[in-house]
């Protein structure tokens, strides 16, 4: 269901104006229910960053690291003589 932007303002302003009357401001309620939705969802978020860390460690095993050493054997270098 989509919701029309003039529903969305209707609605935000009446939730303003309740906000008011118990003295809170929009944002700060706001805020708060981006806090609790994030909560509430805490579970799915860690299992998101566990898979992509995940991912991240099977690619890092793939790929060899930019700093890493590479072991070299020595050769010998010609040496001209006059």
């Amino acid at each position: 269901m989509t919701v029309s932007q003039k529903d969305v303002k209707k609605s935000k302003d009446l939730v303003e104006k309740l906000l008011k009357v118990n003295d809170q401001k929009y944002n700060d309620w706001l805020h708060q229910q981006h806090q609790q939705f994030i909560e509430e969802n805490q579970e799915l978020i860690l299992q998101a960053l566990s898979a992509f860390t995940g991912q991240e460690e099977e690619e890092e095993k793939k790929e060899p690291k930019v700093n890493e050493q590479v072991s070299v054997k020595p050769t010998s270098i010609p040496v001209m003589q006059n």
